[in-house]
């Protein structure tokens, strides 16, 4: 299907895009495209305008400032993977195939909010933010906020995100594992794991859930089976099947409701036991 006819401008700098945003509030952003597009074949989205911002450099970065990572929103797929980023390099590898991963952007993904999404998963298991911005100025939320409902982010018109923060993880292991129907896919479920030890005891531990809910979830209950507790295949498997008491998932293409419950619990021992190095 091709998209309505759609006015195209084509911004000097990041200043008159906030202008042209505030002046036509149904406006769309546009960076690389490969979440709006589509929205756009379809017709589940019908904006007036779109507006360019995929050339503005500065907000296109990955750097650790003040004790966080700082990731611009125009920043690829491609190079927060070659960035370092504990967990979120890892998961911007698993993202659809080399084309998208080197023209979409996390902030477009994350603009977008697709339930089945690589990216939620990892930060709602970092407690990420989220900085956006607009003509009246800037705002900074948890991602848990920003994440409202499926392709309901929290931005009002006018607003851009233009920067995703996370905390410093360079003392955790981690592991993002996603079940996928054909190489390239959205996630039938997705697991994010953060977690960090003493020894052989659970000091902290983060799961996140994508693709089994409205939204990315964290899954509370198989965290609070593991913190405090000396890791062993009894206590991974526990918690592991307290994971599903967080999944809400619907049937649909990629499997029924019940199977993709039972896939939560699959993929997340596999994540625990491969943010372990695979040892147990």
């Amino acid at each position: 299907m091709y998209p309505p006819k759609i006015g195209y401008v084509i911004p000097e700098n990041i200043d008159e895009t906030f202008d042209f945003l505030e002046d036509h509030e149904d406006a769309r952003p546009l960076a690389g495209g490969h979440s709006l597009i589509p929205a756009l074949k379809l017709r589940i989205i019908r904006p007036s305008y779109l507006v360019e911002i995929r050339r503005f450099k500065e907000l296109n970065y990955v750097k650790f400032e003040g004790g966080k990572y700082r990731i611009g929103a125009l920043t690829t797929h491609y190079d927060i993977s070659k960035a370092g980023v504990p967990l979120l390099s890892q998961a911007a590898t698993k993202i659809a195939d080399p084309q998208v991963r080197n023209m979409g952007t996390i902030g477009g993904s994350i603009s977008h909010l697709d339930p089945a999404a690589d990216y939620p998963a990892s930060l709602i298991a970092a407690d990420a933010e989220v900085k956006i911005k607009s003509k009246k100025g800037e705002r900074t939320v948890s991602f848990k906020d920003f994440a409202k409902d499926m392709f309901t982010p929290d931005l009002n018109p006018g607003e851009l995100v233009v920067e995703i923060q996370l905390p410093d993880l360079r003392n955790y292991k981690y592991s993002y594992e996603k079940l996928e129907r054909r190489a390239g896919d959205f996630a039938i479920v997705g697991v994010a794991v953060l977690l960090k030890l003493s020894g052989d005891v659970v000091d902290d531990v983060r799961i996140g859930l994508t693709a089994v809910n409205n939204v990315a979830v964290r899954a509370k209950e198989a965290e609070d089976e593991l913190i405090g507790k000396r890791l062993s295949q009894e206590l991974i498997e526990k918690a592991s099947s307290r994971a599903v008491e967080r999944a809400n998932p619907s049937s649909d293409i990629r499997g029924s409701a019940e199977y993709k419950k039972k896939m939560v619990k699959v993929m997340t021992k596999r994540a625990i036991i491969n943010a372990l190095g695979g040892k147990i």
